[in-house]
């Protein structure tokens, strides 16, 4: 009987694996790869999402889960640290964010690392045309 029984759970098991979520679409443009040298800003947007700037461009990079302390980057005391492979921030590469508020007293405390997920172009918005001189 204790076979039978480990012969059901098992596969019922499997199954439940097997049958994970799809992954959210990727949308039009979006890049596995930004240029590790040439971001010059991040913040957050939210407790999954973290908002890259490389250059004139913007990404948005969808976290695979969210991300501990993430929103401290929209603060003075919040600071990322990029674990990239090479020269490229990429999908699956590691983050974390550090809390730099208690250097003084206790050291600067560290968030879990998170894994990058892929980065979705930002639109520019438009430029303002001046009007015309009379």
């Amino acid at each position: 009987m204790n076979m039978l029984r480990w012969g059901v759970i098992l596969p019922c098991a499997l199954l439940a694996v097997a049958a994970k979520a799809p992954d959210a679409p990727r949308p039009p443009g979006a890049v596995s790869c930004i240029d590790s040298q040439r971001y010059t800003g991040h913040r957050s947007d939210g407790k999954d999402t973290i908002i890259f700037t490389s250059g004139l461009r913007t990404y948005r990079n969808h976290l695979r889960t969210e991300c501990p302390g993430v929103e401290k980057l929209n603060s003075s005391f919040g600071a990322l640290e990029t674990e990239p492979w090479g020269s490229q921030l990429c999908e699956g590469d590691f983050v974390r964010v550090f809390d730099t508020t208690g250097v003084r007293s206790v050291g600067i405390a560290a968030y879990p690392r998170c894994v990058l997920g892929w980065f979705e172009p930002v639109p520019t918005p438009p430029r303002q045309s001046k009007p015309a001189k009379p």
